[in-house]
């Protein structure tokens, strides 16, 4: 055997690559196991939050429903304590009531026995109350416990029509409040269109009528305003160009035209009844004040 080419060989020669290669395949396995670990921490930590999270939920839950359970007792107890006899109705005060009596205005209400103060409609009880025509308004506040305060606004009587022997009475918007045979201190509209049939109490005038009373209304204002009013019994409607009013205590009749300047014009007759007092006639003022003279023609 030759003894240059016999060799021994006692270990494994490892090529440095390798060897490198096999130290990152174990450094990157620790890096694994650490990460796997690292994910397990994890994992723990967020069950652990997620229990709390739902505990914390649960308390909140329970509050909530403690709370309203409450709640609903509360306002169980508060609604008997309502609906007790306590606030049963015993009293009702009227105010502002001077045509209609508190019996009338009680009765039109329809409240019956043991009526509790919660349980009426304000708004029903105003309506019912304002069927009487007599009544424009009616406003009602509750008086704790169980009083009731009513407070009346009323139409009153500013004109009559008379048809055959009755009156019927009108307010200064034309409703029609009622009908009598007592002849009230007010004056009588004459010329009325407005249908006879439609003349029933609660109703109210034509339209026609109306636009006519609201010159009534201003005629009214300013007889009042100088203390002409007391001496009007009759006004005449109907001729727009030529309102006329009847003095019977004065024993005149005065045309005031279409009632342009009318506070002028009733300064006119009151001058002339100063002038001409104790006698019958006719005073004209239905002429045109920039040119023409007003004047009074006694009767023969």
């Amino acid at each position: 055997m030759d003894k240059n080419n016999d060799e021994i060989i006692i270990g494994i020669n490892i090529p440095k690559e390798e060897k490198e290669k096999e130290k990152d395949k174990k450094h990157k396995s620790k890096k694994v196991n650490k990460k796997k670990g690292v994910a397990k921490k994890a994992t723990s930590k967020e069950k652990k939050t997620k229990a709390r999270i739902i505990g914390n939920n649960r308390i909140i839950r329970n509050r909530v429903i403690k709370k309203f359970i409450i709640f609903f007792l509360v306002i169980i107890a508060f609604i008997l304590f309502l609906s007790s006899s306590v606030f049963n109705i015993k009293d009702i005060e009227v105010e502002n009531n001077n045509l209609v009596s508190k019996n009338e205005i009680i009765a039109l209400m329809q409240l019956g026995d043991n009526k509790n103060i919660f349980s009426v409609s304000k708004k029903n009880l105003e309506q019912r109350i304002k069927e009487n025509a007599y009544i424009e308004k009616a406003i009602i506040k509750r008086s704790f416990p169980n009083k009731l305060l009513i407070d009346i606004q009323e139409r009153k009587v500013k004109y009559m029509i008379q048809v055959g022997e009755a009156f019927i009475y009108i307010n200064n918007q034309g409703y029609i409040l009622d009908k009598s045979n007592e002849r009230k201190d007010v004056p009588v509209l004459v010329g009325i269109i407005t249908d006879v049939s439609k003349l029933n109490t609660g109703g109210r005038l034509d339209v026609e009528d109306l636009k006519k009373l609201d010159t009534v209304n201003r005629i009214y204002e300013k007889a009042n305003i100088n203390n002409l009013l007391p001496l009007i019994t009759k006004i005449d409607i109907s001729d727009i160009k030529n309102y006329t009013l009847y003095l019977d205590s004065e024993k005149k009749i005065v045309y005031l035209g279409d009632c342009s300047n009318l506070n002028t014009r009733i300064l006119y007759v009151c001058k002339i009844l100063e002038q001409e007092s104790g006698k019958e006639g006719e005073i004209f003022v239905n002429v045109d004040l920039n040119d023409q003279y007003v004047y009074f023609r006694e009767k023969i």
